[in-house]
């Protein structure tokens, strides 16, 4: 008999090759011992609660999940210097609703078959499809920018309408202290400030000026083949008329941005993304409170969520970050023909930095320096 061993139960003295207790008839043996604790540890509460409570996340993270599924990029074999320093080309030319949804206040694109229009750091730049060529056509700020090929159109900062003749250069000034101007043309719709931001329509063939609803009317879009006009109300309203402004219907509350894809229109509320069609049925793709910019590129949405850029599939299922923001600052975006331009002010800097960026997420920086003076706009 050794001192050192006694039974787990009643202390007993046993000899070292004793398994079972003469005095208790307790089993000794450690297998059996585990096999017991491992049994009781489910009868613990504890464990139990533990247990109820890592289910319920893991559902509710699920459930978080098919609202909002996060797909990373995959990264293998992937050269980021690349990727950085890539060479693009304008491919397309911008859709005529996503042109309409550019409106960040910090830079206006246009592209034609031709060329691609840029205002950077206030003066508007030429380039040719694959960004190089740099030229000035004027040298001053301008938005709703329009090269038919025989006029430039734009408006200017004191939100006048010009047409401007590009081998006489001769200008007239077709509307005066307008907004939210969509030029289809022979048509030209745009926000009346002076008559309760009404919207108007002027037609260059009759020169006749027709006001369509009496609505306070902010972001137009303009849809020719249904003969709808969609824009935001002073209560943060989206609405849809038709082209005599009757057939008046409300479709999203609570927004102030939107886009289009010429079937449905996607806007920004205080829950996140809706997917509105032409009736008001309204489903949420995208739940976040901070989103703040959406357009769309190739059947793909592009939102800003704080100082992060994502691409979405059209149902909200499929989302890419495509480029975030390393350092405190500001970041805005506009579609650029089948590429994403990004705007990027770091905190206290008054310069902005212009970096073009694939849907793949292949980047371009572009010059800000060295412009030819090849147009020569100049006021």
């Amino acid at each position: 008999m050794e001192e050192n061993k006694r039974c787990k139960k009643c202390g007993a003295p046993l000899l070292a090759d004793e398994d079972r207790c003469p005095i208790c008839d307790t089993v000794q043996n450690n297998d059996h011992d585990q096999i017991n604790e491992k049994k009781n540890y489910w009868k613990n509460p504890i464990i139990w609660t533990v247990f109820v409570v890592l289910l319920i996340i893991s559902v509710a993270i699920n459930g978080y999940l098919n609202v909002n599924p996060i797909e990373l990029a995959d990264q293998k074999d992937v050269d980021e210097q690349a990727y950085e320093d890539a060479v693009l080309t304008i491919d397309e030319e911008t859709s005529q609703y996503a042109q309409a949804t550019n409106n960040n206040g910090l830079a206006v694109s246009y592209v034609n078959k031709d060329k691609v229009y840029i205002v950077m750091n206030q003066e508007l730049i030429a380039y040719d499809k694959q960004l190089n060529n740099r030229e000035h056509v004027y040298d001053f700020a301008l938005t709703d920018f329009k090269d038919d090929g025989k006029y430039y159109y734009y408006l200017d900062e004191n939100n006048d309408y010009y047409r401007v003749d590009k081998e006489s250069k001769s200008e007239d000034v077709l509307l005066t202290n307008v907004y939210y101007v969509q030029n289809l043309g022979e048509k030209i719709y745009y926000q009346k400030d002076s008559d309760n931001e009404s919207i108007y329509c002027l037609d260059l063939s009759t020169n006749e000026d027709k006001k369509i609803n009496d609505e306070v009317s902010y972001s137009l879009i303009i849809d020719e083949k249904r003969e709808r006009i969609f824009y935001v109300n002073e209560n943060s309203e989206l609405i849809s008329i038709k082209f005599d402004g009757s057939d008046r219907r409300a479709l999203a509350s609570n927004t102030n941005t939107y886009t289009y894809d010429g079937e449905y229109l996607y806007c920004i509320t205080n829950d996140g993304l809706v997917k509105v069609d032409d009736s008001g049925k309204a489903e949420l793709i995208y739940e976040s409170n901070g989103l703040q910019l959406v357009n769309i590129v190739d059947k793909t949405l592009v939102v800003q969520d704080s100082n992060t850029i994502y691409t979405m599939s059209l149902n909200g299922k499929k989302v890419k970050k495509l480029y975030t923001m390393d350092m405190t600052g500001e970041i805005v975006f506009e579609v650029v023909g089948d590429k994403v331009l990004i705007l990027a002010r770091g905190m206290g800097d008054s310069s902005i930095t212009y970096e073009m960026i694939s849907l793949d997420g292949k980047r371009q920086l572009l010059d800000t320096n060295d412009v030819s003076d090849g147009i020569g706009f100049e006021i």
